[in-house]
């Protein structure tokens, strides 16, 4: 069995993406060919996809629902660093703070769920505080997606729907 271990990431400039479509494939829709670099993103209201047993502690839900939120990026030419100009209605913003993190691979909808119910399961068993949305987020990387969970530990409470 592989070992699963939360990490923390810094977030030191936002991650803004475009406003996309919140319907289709779950959590996000197929592209046709991607570039390299290409991002989306989708926040989870964390009741709307786990649920916690006092038992047996936070489990996945069943299926995923639409997101609160979702934008997407694409490829950029950008030096590292550099922000991208996605201001403007319903676009998405990744603010500045501390998150867990957890990254894996996942195409399928219930890949997505195992995923999720990892990272719930690992912050829970290592006792790490979050609070806010599940932000699920695929990054285009050597040909592949890269599937990642994150949520805001507690105390760095922004807004990561906002717009900047």
């Amino acid at each position: 069995m592989r070992q699963t271990e939360l990490k923390i990431l810094r977030l030191h400039a936002p991650l803004r993406y475009a406003p996309a479509p919140i319907s289709g494939g779950r959590p996000f829709p197929p592209r046709e060919r991607p570039s390299e670099g290409a991002e989306d993103a989708a926040l989870y209201e964390p009741d709307s996809i786990v649920r916690f047993d006092p038992r047996d502690g936070p489990r996945a839900l069943p299926s995923l629902p639409e997101p609160a939120a979702a934008g997407w990026a694409p490829a950029s030419s950008a030096p590292h660093g550099t922000v991208r100009d996605t201001s403007g209605p319903g676009a998405l913003c990744l603010e500045p703070g501390a998150y867990g993190f957890l990254q894996g691979a996942a195409a399928s909808e219930g890949e997505w769920l195992g995923l999720i119910e990892a990272f719930a399961r690992q912050a829970w068993w290592e006792g790490t505080e979050c609070e806010g949305p599940y932000i699920v987020r695929r990054v285009r990387e050597d040909g592949r997606w890269a599937a990642q969970v994150w949520r805001r530990l507690a105390g760095e409470s922004r807004d990561p729907a906002g717009g900047g």
